[in-house]
């Protein structure tokens, strides 16, 4: 798939290299917006492991590249196309949804929506994966941050 920066990436490539975490979302989803800046904290958190972490827009790639520049995003970002293929793949039933994927593709943790609390067992699954000591990724700085965020 190619990525909104024009990067060509697969999923099954960078699970050659490690652990994947995949977010999908829409643009215009309440959720997706509070989920994808923990996201991005993982991303810079676990910097220099083998982990990859890709966000799956379902929207179109100047809708993507927006979304990206106003949250701050840095990772890669899938414009997946009309026909939702990876979201089908999952089976997923709301944006945004949130797969941690072990390096054989299984899936070793999955949240949907904005909660607190799988936010941080997400944060958790992503250390367990890559050796790294566990750290909350939503903790006392996000008070300002919502608890729950309906998909």
């Amino acid at each position: 798939m190619i990525a909104a920066n024009g990067e060509q990436i697969t999923i099954g490539e960078a699970l050659a290299q490690g652990p994947v975490v995949v977010g999908i979302y829409k643009s215009s989803c309440q959720a997706s917006k509070t989920m994808f800046p923990f996201l991005e904290r993982l991303y810079r958190r676990h910097a220099g492991t083998d982990l990859t972490v890709l966000g799956v827009s379902q929207d179109s790639a100047n809708i993507t590249k927006s979304f990206a520049r106003r949250l701050g995003i840095t990772f890669p970002i899938l414009i997946e196309g009309e026909e939702y293929p990876i979201s089908r793949g999952f089976g997923m039933a709301s944006t945004p949804t949130v797969y941690v994927l072990r390096p054989d593709g299984t899936i070793a943790y999955e949240t949907m929506g904005f909660f607190k609390v799988p936010v941080n067992g997400l944060g958790d699954a992503v250390a367990e994966l890559v050796g790294a000591d566990k750290e909350q990724l939503y903790g006392e700085a996000d008070s300002d941050v919502p608890a729950f965020v309906p998909g």
